[in-house]
Order: structure tokens, then C-alpha cells, then sequence
């Protein structure tokens, strides 16, 4: 089935809420007293949106298999609420405490018995719930629907806004004394109601959070599991990703191949977006044994290359892959063989590869370094839109439709069919694919 960008961030901000709603209701049930649970002061906890809408994507090209439709849900709320509550604790230094942290990649029985339980959730709420919400959604005129998108949105940004200012004074706050009366002064002239108010929900919301602790800052560049860190994690595993995959088709098909995900430069998105995946979901297995790590690899390795298969299909009209003729596939889009792979890959990224890589980057001088990754970041989000734009011209092309504004005469003559078909050989537009 078809969605509209409108109508995917509207299912989102509604089961955002919807989620938000269940979880507070659990907790008033649990703790004898109603309370905000989302980190946003609106009504809304992104994770379930998040999950519901990834879902909604997915769960249909799974047919009426609901054991499969299970697993991917619980694998795709798991390594959301996994991702959400990275940012938290990077949001809030450390001091809000992941009282919900359940997921199937934690390791414990209890944690991922509860995971379970929360993906059956998911699973009625699209089963049963979805198709209500989707008739009520197209029932709505679409410009109702266009505003209400924009306005959520605007109020979603606004919230996010004074949350990271209210993050950033009270972690400066920390520092030393002439920082705090200078930043006191701050609150005075600027957000002194707002910054009581949000610190005090946040803290009636998480009673065990800690109070940020004075003391000076260690001058390493990207130390631990941080924003400079996974951005360099990811440039250096899609390049390595790329020359990989380029290697492999030379060593068993005797042709070199173009693997990149991009116009500019051997960078593999797939392989970059895997690296940091598999960094964040996975530290929590990371102490324990193999077979732990493996298993966690072993399905989010594969949900994760059949979600790309699916955006790719969905967002871009395009096919890049497809197993449907080798044995024990998942719809054509990834099979065991390959989630084996990604167990094995899991088990050498999180133990060996890592920690090396981990080292040898925070040896760069913070200086150069955050330099150089604002410049690696600015050039890979261009990189990818002016590639996306060259594919999505490319398969209009296909269709037969000619330019009609000067933007899609650029492309055609910037980026022609030749040069799409040499980056991206193994593109295939969908109807030919199903064809």
C-alpha cells in the first residue's frame, strides 16, 4: 500500500501520542500517581512513532506470515527504544536513568520478555487499530491534514528547542563558579519560569536522574559513543564497506563493479548506517558471550537489510537487490545466509574492529577533528541528496518524462542515464523488478 510523506507524519504524531498515552497510563497504574513520561513536554514519545511508522512500511511486505511479522516487531521496537535511549542518556549527560530500557538486544530474560510483550502490542495495534486510524486519516480533507502535520511539527520543534537550552545551562551550570552566576543571570533575564518548569517535570519523570557534578572536562576528542565518533564510525565503514563489496564482485564475477551508494566518491550508505547501528543497539551486549552478540547481529543485521530494501522500493522507486532465487529468502530482500553474515560481522565489529578504530580516532586533536567532521557530515548529507535527486530524475527518465523545470534539466544533463548506470549497476526500477 501507498502513503504520502503527509500521512506517514501524521501516523507518526498520532502513534506518538498513542504511545505516550499508554505509557503513562502504565506508570499511574505502577507508581499510584499520573505523570509526564515523554522527555518532550508534549504529549508525544517518539520511539512508538517511530516504530509504528517503520511498521506500517514493513508488516505489509510480510504478508499474512505473523510469526515473521512478530520477529520484525520486535526487533524494530527494540532497536528503536535501544537508539532512543542513547540519546537520552547523550541529551541529559548521563543523569536520566533508562527505567524502560526493554529490548531483546539486553541480554536478560526479563528485559526481553517485556520486549516481547511490547511488540505483541505493536503487532495488535497494526492489526487491529491501524486500519481504523488509516480509514479516519483518509476521512480528513487534505489540506486539515497538510496543517495539522505542519503545526505538530512546528510545536514538536519549538519543544525540542527549549529542551536542549534547559540541557545546555544546566550542564554549563557544572563547570565552575563564574559560569554558574554568569549563566543564573541568563536565567533571570531568559527562561527562569521555563527552565523550573521543564527541569521539574523531567525530575518528577524520572525521580533517579543525578544532578550534573563540577569538574573539568577531559580534552579527548569523540571519547566514548558520542556524535564526532559515529559520524567518523560511519565515513570510515561506508568507504570500507565499498571497497569490500568492490573486491568481492572482482574476486567472484571477475568485474569491477561500482558498490557505491553515492555519485561522489566509494562510500557505501549501507555499511555506514550498519556500523553505527550495530555500535549503539549492541552495547549492551558487548560484555557478554559471542553467542549473545551473534544472535543480536544475526536478526538486527537482517531486519535492517530488509528495511533498506523496503525504503529503497518505497522512497525511491528502485531495487538494488534481490534473493528471491536462493534458498531460504525473506520476500527476496535478505535470507538466512546473509543474517549468518551479519551475526559473524556483529561479533568481529563489536570485539575487535571497534575498539581499534575506537582508539586510533580519539588520538585526532579535537580541534582538527571537530572540524573535520562538520565538513565530513556537510558532505555527506549533499552527497546523498544530490544523489537521491539523480536517481529519482533517472527513474522518471525511465518513465518517460521529460524535464519541465530547470532543476530536472540540470539533472538530466549532470547526471545522465550513463552515469547512473555506472554508480549504480544493479539498479533496477521497481515495476521492472516485479515484472
Amino acid at each position: 500500500m501507498a502513503y504520502s510523506y503527509w500521512e506517514l507524519a501524521l501516523y507518526f504524531f498520532f502513534y506518538s501520542f498513542l504511545g505516550w498515552l499508554v505509557e503513562v497510563g502504565i506508570y499511574a497504574i505502577k507508581e499510584k500517581r499520573v505523570c509526564n513520561r515523554g522527555i518532550l513536554t508534549l504529549p508525544l514519545s517518539f520511539s512508538y512513532g517511530i516504530s509504528m511508522v517503520l511498521l506500517i512500511l514493513l508488516l505489509p511486505t510480510l504478508e499474512s506470515n505473523y510469526i515473521f511479522q512478530l520477529l520484525m516487531a520486535l526487533i524494530v521496537s527494540s532497536a528503536v527504544r535501544n537508539l532512543a535511549n542513547f540519546l537520552i542518556e547523550r541529551l541529559g549527560k548521563g543523569r536520566i536513568p533508562k527505567d524502560s530500557d526493554y529490548s531483546m538486544f539486553s541480554g536478560e530474560l526479563g528485559k526481553s520478555t517485556v520486549a516481547l510483550l511490547i511488540a505483541l502490542g505493536f503487532l495488535f495495534v497494526y492489526l487491529l487499530v491501524h486500519p481504523v486510524v488509516f480509514l479516519a486519516v483518509h476521512t480528513l480533507p487534505q489540506w486539515l491534514s497538510i496543517l495539522s502535520v505542519i503545526v505538530l511539527a512546528v510545536l514538536s520543534c519549538a519543544d525540542a528547542a527549549v529542551l536542549l537550552y534547559v540541557f545546555h545551562i544546566d550542564d554549563r551550570d557544572g563547570e565552575n563558579e563564574q559560569r554558574r552566576r554568569e549563566y543564573s543571570r541568563d536565567k533571570a533575564r531568559f527562561g527562569r519560569r521555563i527552565y523550573q518548569l521543564v527541569w521539574g517535570r523531567i525530575e518528577r519523570a524520572y525521580p533517579g536522574m543525578e544532578k550534573a557534578l563540577p569538574g573539568e572536562r577531559c580534552h579527548v576528542f569523540a571519547q566514548g559513543i558520542c556524535f564526532d565518533k559515529l559520524i567518523w564510525m560511519f565515513m570510515i565503514c561506508a568507504l570500507l564497506g565499498d571497497l569490500i563489496e568492490t573486491l568481492y564482485c572482482k574476486l567472484t564475477i571477475d568485474v569491477w563493479m561500482s558498490r557505491s551508494s553515492v555519485i561522489y566518491g566509494p562510500f557505501s550508505i549501507v555499511w555506514g548506517v550498519g556500523a553505527v547501528l550495530l555500535t549503539i543497539v549492541l552495547q549492551k551486549v558487548v560484555q557478554k558471550d559471542d553467542r549473545y552478540v551473534f544472535l543480536a547481529g544475526f536478526f538486527l543485521g537482517g531486519a535492517y537489510e530488509y528495511l533498506c530494501s523496503v525504503f529503497t522500493e518505497v522512497f525511491l522507486g528502485t531495487v538494488f537487490w534481490d534473493y528471491s532465487d536462493m534458498p531460504l529468502n525473506i520476500g527476496g530482500r535478505t535470507n538466512l545466509l546473509f543474517c549468518f553474515f551479519w551475526g559473524v560481522l556483529a561479533v568481529i565489529w563489536v570485539k575487535v574492529c571497534y575498539p581499534r578504530l575506537s582508539g586510533w580516532i580519539e588520538r585526532v586533536p579535537p580541534v582538527p577533528g571537530k572540524i573535520l567532521t562538520w565538513i565530513m557530515l556537510l558532505f555527506m548529507i549533499c552527497n546523498i541528496l544530490i544523489s537521491a535527486a539523480a536517481m529519482t530524475r533517472y527513474t522518471d527518465r525511465m518513465a518517460g518524462k521529460a524535464a519541465d523545470n530547470a532543476v530536472e534539466l540540470f539533472l538530466d544533463q549532470r547526471y545522465n542515464d550513463a552515469l547512473v548506470e555506472f554508480v549504480w549497476p544493479n539498479l533496477r526500477i521497481r515495476d521492472r523488478a516485479n515484472t
